[in-house]
């Protein structure tokens, strides 16, 4: 930085302590580190909010769901699918039948999904499902689901001829913000009259290739990975995070622009420094660059301090869950999660909202 950079570094550490400027310098870079900590400690709670959210997702969620790309339903007995269980990788895999029906309870009803599971043995109904209809489990009353009966026209004079029913009493309740209910498959197929087809075959593994799930399944079916499954939610949480991030930064902005009053106000106060600079043989290029390294060693010094509270905010959290949730939550104390793309992508934004202030402020300089 040279001769530039020496002077900018007096102007910014000199000792006029009571200088008017000298005090809106000071203000401007504590407006830098405390926008600079504010946006790291917020990115990074987001950070453990979502996840929660993912880990909440993939618990429920199977590793791969296989869907027909035309129709609703498919026959998941064949060679092709008996193949894709035995991959290498797959802890478990079978089919699931679904479908949206009636459901009664008590005196309540409502529509609902009814999932048809080999591996269930009971009917569990979800928290949200449970709520809506006022279900207990093991108690006397049962849930019983309407579905329309297959090749017959709907009878306004007797409406329950024209439906199948299946009752049965709930066990349990799962945790789900899903409306859903949980049955054994056979109990399914005969509510849906869907004998041997299912509408979803899910897979269970972490090590499986979903490359060689879709080539063993060929281009009739399509395979979705957990990211596929809930693409909606991943994309709105991404959206939500660039969001916060470009929120914060404006409002790093408008701090950043004190910075461009006191670099107006040091310009004038130091004409005389810059007619001695011109005598001096300094060229307007030197005089600038001067002024402007000042404006950006004012965003620097706030920059430098701001990440390194944020930093050591965000990493207690983290680790000791000092700031507690209020109310029951899934997590007694704020979630955190310190990203070191966050940290970088916090600098360089405010590092540039620093150049950039900086170099609007120069332009007080006549030549």
């Amino acid at each position: 930085m040279g001769v530039s950079g020496f002077i900018a570094g007096r102007y910014l550490f000199s000792g006029k302590s009571r200088s008017v400027i000298s005090w809106i310098s000071g203000i401007s870079a504590a407006g830098m580190a405390v926008g600079t900590a504010a946006l790291i400690v917020i990115l990074s709670v987001y950070n453990g909010f979502d996840r929660i959210i993912r880990d909440n997702l993939d618990s429920r969620s199977p590793d791969m769901v296989v869907k027909p790309v035309m129709g609703k339903t498919f026959d998941a007995s064949t060679e092709a699918f008996l193949a894709v269980a035995g991959l290498p990788g797959v802890v478990s895999a079978d089919g699931v039948l679904e479908e949206t029906v009636a459901a009664r309870y008590g005196d309540r009803q409502t529509i609902t999904k009814v999932r048809g599971i080999a591996g269930a043995w009971q009917c569990s109904v979800s928290a949200a499902l449970a709520s809506e209809l006022g279900v207990k489990p093991y108690f006397v009353d049962q849930i019983r689901l309407f579905f329309p009966s297959k090749g017959e026209s709907f009878s306004m004079a007797n409406p329950a001829a024209s439906l199948e029913s299946i009752q049965m009493r709930p066990k349990e309740i799962i945790s789900s913000d899903e409306s859903v209910v949980v049955v054994p498959i056979d109990k399914a197929r005969e509510l849906l009259h869907i004998p041997s087809e299912v509408t979803a075959f899910e897979i269970y593994g972490e090590q499986a290739s979903v490359k060689q799930v879709a080539e063993l399944l060929g281009p009739d079916f399509e395979v979705l990975d957990k990211y596929r499954q809930h693409p909606s939610i991943y994309k709105m949480m991404r959206y939500e995070k660039a969001a916060i991030y470009c929120i914060l930064i404006f409002v790093v902005l408008i701090v950043a622009f004190n910075i461009f009053g006191s670099l107006s106000m040091l310009i004038i106060d130091k004409k005389d420094d810059i007619g001695t600079l011109r005598s001096m043989g300094a060229d307007e290029r030197t005089i600038r660059r001067t002024f402007w390294l000042e404006g950006w060693f004012v965003s620097l010094l706030g920059l430098l301090i701001g990440l390194a509270a944020g930093v050591a905010l965000a990493l207690i959290q983290q680790h000791t869950g000092l700031v507690k949730m209020p109310g029951n939550y899934l997590a007694s104390a704020y979630p955190v999660v310190l990203k070191w793309t966050d940290v970088l992508l916090t600098a360089a934004g405010v590092a540039l909202i620093g150049a950039l202030v900086s170099t609007i402020s120069i332009k007080e300089i006549k030549k």
